[in-house]
């Protein structure tokens, strides 16, 4: 049989979840289809690519501040650049990830008469799409052939606007480099981290806080990450005296290093899609408190059995379950094996295979 050729679109290929499930996924696939990732603005990849994955840039820069003619213009532009590169390509089914690169993918496979697959990426009635964007979507998502979601609840939600049978669940995969490069008997450090890009999202205060009124025996807070908040969390961290415990760590390519080595893993976020950081912690067997936000982490933590979860924003609740942690090494050692296996099911050959019959079916 010839083989497929499959047309990723994204925004950007550099930190971050969306961009770290498509390198998986692609990765994983390259053994039975052909792969260009169309990139929207040009930019260094994060993650290891196989060298078989071609990638391809629409624009060298993205303005950050245009103004309403011009981002229409810009928009038009990247979607008749997208469409040029997909044509040129031959591709069988664009396959888009992120709001505005899957409005891109449902309007280029229209006018290519090519099939789609979207996949949204955070719970949407917290994302920071405008009201505009919204509505766009709500009109061009029902004419796409498939759309991928995390967790149950976004299901819920997008099914008010597009046909349930359109609406496929399939999680997000673990990196097949973390797999490899997990070691369960590393010997560990008195390490607090957290993963995640440093915004009000994930909200990395609230953790400072909470660390900051503990009984800390000798323990460090380690924030992983980076973003428009990282000034204001280190005046934050130098006001609250706790310059010598807490460090930033900024991106790291081998993230891997520190889920072996830390004891302890928090996210604070106030909503997510579903956190990839999470799964890989616990997939690690970390002891992990995260917050009960919309969505995902409730579909991964069974509150006290294989971590705990807190209500969102709880200061008071985040200190007592920190507390107890660092306090009681039996527990960590119960939510560690807990926490192992009940990640097996989010390895990458399992998700990606799912992605196959999904992309199998839709061709």
């Amino acid at each position: 049989m010839k083989r497929k050729r499959l047309a990723f679109i994204i925004p950007s290929l550099k930190a971050g979840g969306a961009e770290r499930v498509v390198t998986t996924l692609t990765n994983q696939f390259i053994n039975d289809f052909d792969i260009v990732i169309v990139v929207l603005y040009k930019c260094t990849p994060f993650y290891n690519l196989n060298t078989n994955i071609k990638v391809v840039f629409c624009k060298d820069v993205y303005n950050s501040t245009p103004s309403f003619i011009q981002s229409i213009t810009n928009h038009l532009q990247l979607i008749n650049t997208c469409r040029k590169l997909i044509a040129k390509e031959k591709s069988d089914i664009i396959i888009g990830f992120t709001t505005i690169a899957n409005i891109y993918s449902v309007l280029v496979g229209k006018q290519l008469k090519k099939p789609s697959i979207i996949s949204e990426r955070i719970h949407p009635q917290f994302g920071s799409i405008s009201s505009f964007w919204v509505k766009v979507r709500k009109l061009v998502y029902p004419k796409t052939d498939a759309l991928v979601i995390q967790t149950k609840d976004i299901k819920n939600y997008f099914t008010k606007i597009i046909k349930a049978e359109k609406v496929h669940i399939i999680n997000n995969p673990l990196a097949e480099e973390l797999a490899e490069q997990r070691n369960l008997n590393a010997t560990k450090n008195n390490h607090i981290i957290c993963v995640g890009r440093l915004e009000p999202q994930k909200n990395q205060e609230l953790l400072i806080r909470a660390f900051a009124n503990i009984e800390r025996s000798n323990y460090k807070l380690l924030l992983i990450g980076d973003g428009n908040k990282k000034e204001a969390y280190k005046s934050l961290v130098q006001e609250l005296n706790l310059k010598e415990s807490i460090d930033f760590i900024g991106n790291v390519k081998d993230i891997s290093k520190y889920y072996n080595t830390a004891k302890i893993f928090v996210l604070p976020s106030n909503y997510e899609g579903f956190p990839n950081a999470l799964i890989e912690a616990m997939y690690y067997g970390l002891p992990c408190i995260a917050t009960n936000c919309p969505s995902g982490p409730s579909e991964i933590i069974n509150d006290g059995e294989n971590g705990f979860l807190i209500p969102v924003n709880d200061q008071l609740h985040l200190e007592k379950k920190l507390s107890l942690l660092i306090h009681n090494t039996d527990l960590q050692i119960q939510f560690k094996e807990k926490a192992i296996e009940s990640t097996t099911i989010f390895e990458a050959e399992f998700i990606a295979n799912k992605w196959k019959e999904l992309i199998y079916k839709v061709l």
